[in-house]
């Protein structure tokens, strides 16, 4: 006859020669992936931040991962990322979510707490506005959704506590009902956008919400197995936006000689890329002065009907604070909107623009003050 002491000896050195088997076993630590958010995917089509490393967005072409700007309402509650999603838009029903894959599945019965830290732009966030829901498959999806489980975990009756510049600790006991291995993030809510919107009197459009260092804690008496391949092969996954073939660059004839270092590259998908580099940027300047760069632009002229959109990204070398080249990237961006619109014709309503801030793409430090133009194709 065993003893007591003699059993759960046993028990535990069962679940150490098995976590050394088939992954490692969890006590009490937190099981989301990049949970603060710091670790970066650069994609493969774009050679930039689009993601999270491990995590995905539902459509298309990931949006709302922000680094810091000069409002104190974007600054990330630690390190220099965070999320933004959109909860609500009286324009569109749709809204914004995340997802990841656990390192451990969750499980029903089990006590796990769940920590994040909010914001929002404009105001106090809404903690109406973001829910964390638990499924075991990835949601795929091309075009923008809307998601209303019935078995999300809210967060109106969770524990709050102010932080600085803006942001809110947000803590939560919970358990599920199934067992599941994928989080997603958004909001869940029955109500529809519009009414939300209505609800609250906004007369800014839309209501977002930030997101930063994620924690979901399994219950410390029972562990869980991580398997030590899941973060490597998520990890890997490079590739976020779907339209997009990687393709070797091929230069355009066509392009004046004093852009000879401007790229159209062709894919299989029909997305064009028109970088406009450090012929048109100066140092710590972001005027378009070049007047080449509009004769090549006008090649889009007469086929302004054939375009379904056109995203515009602005970079800066290295020198100087994150801070200054993040707002001067977006001011270059900002100055091939303008020549687009208003030499070029384009509807600014099929032109979505961001700054990425500091570029490291190229060796020398003149080709990373850019701007790249994504040309999608109906």
């Amino acid at each position: 006859m065993y003893s007591k002491f003699a059993i759960i000896l046993m028990k535990y050195l069962f679940l150490f020669v098995f976590g050394i088997i088939a992954g490692t076993a969890v006590y009490g630590q937190n099981i989301v992936m990049n949970s603060d958010l710091e670790d970066v995917n650069i994609c493969d089509e774009h050679l930039a931040r689009c993601s999270p490393a491990g995590w995905f967005y539902f459509k298309a072409d990931p949006a709302g991962y922000l680094n810091p700007g000069s409002n104190n309402k974007t600054i990330s509650a630690s390190g220099i990322h965070h999320f933004n999603l959109l909860a609500a838009s009286e324009q569109d029903s749709t809204r914004d979510y995340w997802q990841t894959k656990l390192l451990c599945s969750v499980e029903p019965g089990k006590k796990y707490t769940l920590s994040v830290k909010v914001s929002a732009p404009w105001a106090n966030p809404n903690l109406g506005d973001i829910g964390f829901w638990f499924t075991n498959r990835f949601i795929y999806a091309s075009k923008d959704t809307l998601l209303q489980p019935n078995n999300f975990v809210g967060l109106l009756d969770a524990k709050i506590k102010s932080m600085k510049n803006g942001w809110f600790l947000i803590n939560k006991e919970f358990t599920v009902s199934d067992t599941a291995s994928v989080l997603v993030i958004g909001n869940f809510t029955k109500e529809k956008n519009s009414d939300i919107i209505l609800k609250r009197h906004r007369d800014i459009q839309p209501i977002s919400i930030f997101i930063d260092d994620i924690q979901i804690n399994c219950d410390k008496a029972s562990p869980c197995i991580v398997n030590p391949n899941l973060k490597d092969s998520l990890y890997a996954l490079k590739r976020r936006h779907s339209k997009v073939e990687p393709a070797k660059p091929v230069i355009v004839e066509t392009i004046p000689v004093l852009l000879h270092d401007t790229l159209i590259v062709k894919t299989a998908h029909q997305v064009d890329t028109i970088s406009i580099n450090s012929i048109q940027f100066a140092l710590d300047d972001a005027r378009i002065t070049d007047k080449s760069v509009k004769k090549m632009l006008s090649v889009l002229t007469d086929k302004k009907g054939a375009i379904e959109k056109l995203e515009v990204i602005g970079y800066t070398d290295d020198l100087g604070t994150e801070e200054h080249n993040y707002e001067l990237s977006k001011n270059r961006a900002a100055s091939a909107i303008k020549l687009l619109v208003e030499e070029i014709g384009i509807d600014p309503k099929i032109i979505s623009v961001r700054g990425e801030g500091i570029s490291k793409r190229f060796e020398k430090k003149d080709l990373n003050r850019r701007v790249d133009i994504f040309i999608y194709w109906k």
